[in-house]
Order: structure tokens, then C-alpha cells, then sequence
């Protein structure tokens, strides 16, 4: 995909679960979502008031309209905003860091499974990324589990904040 503008993103779906650009509507969800100790503990500070989301939201979409980030909020059960997923280009090149947040209480029920398979999906063939980066605290075991699930390679550690950190990367199957 070029460089140009991107009015919007594709909607991405299967079964109960929907990928959706991220709405402004969304910042009192997430910010709730967030603000679960569960969720924040292995995340760098996210935005702390609806203001600050919205915001991030706001960047983020200006962002998405440049070709840079392609940002997704997850859908459950008719509708009920459930996470985040989230990638922004590094560069010029073809690979983007990514990031995602779930609710706790669909952890482990198969829901990240289909969302993070439609993501890729997007990103590596649509958004044309052959490589992405993504980041987990050492001591965040169902982080470092969901990237070894996704046949990611760690291929660096570093410190987030004082606290130990895998550096993962994920190529696109048939790119090397």
C-alpha cells in the first residue's frame, strides 16, 4: 500500500468478534478498560482520563490518515468495546511496531486468537508490513505466551521503565 491519505480503515470480522477503527466514542471504554489493574500492569502509562484517550484517539486517526498507524478497537458481544489493537510504521520501510489490550475477562476464551488472526491478516497483506516489533514485560506470562503462540522470535531484551522487557519480532510467512 502507498504512502497516501487513508480515509478510513477496513472493518475486520468473524463469528462474535469485530475489529472496527477506533472512534472518539470509544475513550470512556478504554479508558475504563485501562485503568484495570490487570490490564495497566504490563502496559507503559496509558492515557488516565477520557480527555487524554480521546486525545490519543485523535492522534491516532491522524495518523491512520497518513498511512502510519492503524489502530482497531475490539468488539464483543454485540458491540461491547472488549481491547485494543494497535500498529504504527516504523520508518519508511515495511514494518510497524505492535500493541494490544484485552479485556481480562476474555482472557484465555479463544477471543484474542480470531481477533489477532484477522489483524495480522490486514496488516501483512493489506497495509503490506512484512515485518512487525512487538513488546512484552519479561514477568507478563500471558504476553511472552501470546507472542511465542504467534510464532514470534525474541530478538532482544531491554529495560521499560526500570523493568526487564522482550523485544519480539513476527515476519510475514514467505518474506525473509
Amino acid at each position: 500500500m502507498s504512502q497516501a491519505t487513508v480515509d478510513a480503515l477496513p472493518v475486520l470480522s468473524q463469528d462474535d468478534v469485530c475489529l472496527r477503527e477506533i472512534h472518539l466514542s470509544d475513550a470512556a471504554a478504554l479508558t475504563a478498560l485501562f485503568a484495570q489493574a490487570e490490564v495497566s500492569a504490563h502496559l507503559d502509562p496509558p492515557p488516565a482520563t477520557i480527555d487524554e484517550f480521546s486525545t490519543w484517539i485523535t492522534l491516532s486517526q491522524a495518523r491512520r490518515a497518513d498511512n502510519r498507524a492503524a489502530c482497531y478497537t475490539l468488539l464483543t458481544g454485540g458491540q461491547q468495546v472488549s481491547g485494543l489493537f494497535m500498529a504504527l510504521r516504523l520508518g519508511t520501510d515495511n514494518r510497524a511496531e505492535i500493541g494490544f489490550a484485552m479485556a481480562p475477562s476474555l482472557w484465555g476464551t479463544g477471543v484474542f486468537q480470531k481477533a489477532v488472526d484477522l489483524y495480522l491478516e490486514f496488516l501483512f497483506n493489506e497495509w503490506g508490513v512484512t515485518t512487525l516489533i512487538g513488546k512484552t514485560l519479561v514477568r507478563n506470562a500471558r504476553g511472552v505466551g501470546a507472542m511465542r503462540k504467534l510464532g514470534a522470535t525474541v530478538i532482544a531484551e531491554s529495560l521499560r521503565n526500570g523493568e526487564p522487557e522482550y523485544v519480539w519480532t513476527l515476519e510475514r510467512k514467505g518474506s525473509a
